[in-house]
C-alpha cells in the first residue's frame, strides 16, 4: 500500500524522462546541457505531478 502513494511521482518522473528525450531527440544540444536538462526534467515532472495530485486529493 506504501507503494502507491508514490505512483504519481513515478508517473511524473516517466513524464519528465519522456519529455527530456524528445527535446534532446529535436534539439542538437552538448551532452552536458542534455544531462542538466534530463535530471532537472525529470525531479521536475515527479514534483509537479506529486503536488498536482495532492492538489486534487484535497477538494
Amino acid at each position: 500500500m506504501k507503494f502507491l502513494e508514490y505512483l504519481p511521482y513515478a508517473i511524473g518522473c516517466a513524464a519528465g524522462l519522456l519529455l527530456s528525450l524528445a527535446v534532446g531527440a529535436v534539439c542538437s544540444l552538448s551532452d552536458d546541457v542534455k544531462m542538466v536538462e534530463s535530471v532537472a526534467l525529470v525531479v521536475l515532472g515527479g514534483g509537479v505531478a506529486e503536488w498536482y495530485w495532492n492538489q486534487l486529493s484535497r477538494r
